[in-house]
């Protein structure tokens, strides 16, 4: 059995697990345990705690890619595993610029460290390129191709590249495909390479639709005519059931509309299996 656990998402309606804006997904395949993003930072070991997951029981961590919401939760998970390495798969770009415009000013939304901050706390990095099968039934989809015409630029998310200010490229959104007796599941982080392209990709790799969708899609920000054209795309693929959330915000009741039943919200706590 393959199963997965919200730990870290935007919302939370049980006590004991905290709301956080983030995303940390646990994963169980095959006897082993996985952490895909870990969220700000802190409602990680909290709600691992109240969701009875120890941290050191994981195999290792993948990272969908470089800003705070995500990977701010790596330090104090490697802490808490008391000077035990973890192996962590992310891309190199990761550790690229990553920058938000607010008001007049560029803040910086990358990682709380640099790479050998997180080496010297236990961090044993993997870094990925292209489709790679790290662990058997769990392959990581990386550079993903932009082939939509629909999906462009994230607002408001830029970089420093060469001393200019550009549309941040994304360069390390990557995708995780997990065998499952139901079929492949995809996740996703935010999906800022666009999450029809991350699909198209997975597609690609498979010869198949996905059974399953799951993460962010970073539709809450994007202008309605991507969300209805990405709610359409999905709602096109029949067998294809989506459970999203964190930047999936106001988007998701265009998601609801076009998917039904086929649609499910991510919220702390939500345990699926396949």
């Amino acid at each position: 059995m393959t199963s997965l656990t919200v730990v870290v998402e935007n919302h939370s309606d049980r006590p004991e697990l905290a709301a956080e804006y983030g995303l940390a997904l646990w994963l169980e395949h095959e006897g082993a345990a996985f952490l895909y993003d870990a969220g700000a930072g802190g409602a990680l070991l909290p709600n691992l705690a109240a969701l009875g997951l120890d941290p050191a029981r994981l195999t290792a961590a993948v990272f969908s890619h470089g800003h705070l919401d995500h990977i701010g939760g790596l330090p104090g998970l490697l802490r808490s595993r008391a000077g035990a390495p973890l192996d962590v798969w992310l891309h190199r770009a990761a550790f690229a610029s990553h920058l938000a415009r607010r008001g007049d000013a560029l803040v910086d939304i990358g990682p709380p460290l640099d790479q050998p901050g997180f080496e010297a706390l236990g961090a044993r990095f993997h870094f990925v390129t292209g489709l790679s099968e790290p662990w058997p039934g769990l392959r990581i989809l990386a550079d993903i191709p932009r082939r939509t015409a629909f999906e462009g630029p994230a607002p408001n998310l830029v970089a420093m590249i060469d001393g200019r200010v550009v549309d941040d490229p994304f360069d390390d959104d990557l995708a995780l495909i997990v065998d499952t007796p139901g079929g492949p599941a995809l996740i996703t982080g935010c999906a800022h390479a666009g999450v029809v392209n991350i699909l198209l990709a997975a597609e690609r790799a498979l010869g198949r639709t996905p059974a399953w969708l799951i993460g962010g899609t970073h539709l809450g920000p994007a202008p309605q005519g991507q969300r209805q054209a990405a709610a359409a795309e999905l709602a096109a693929r029949p067998a294809l059931r989506v459970a999203s959330g964190h930047c999936t915000m106001d988007a998701a009741k265009d998601l609801r509309q076009s998917l039904g039943q086929r649609y499910v919200d991510l919220i702390s706590g939500l345990r699926l299996e396949f």
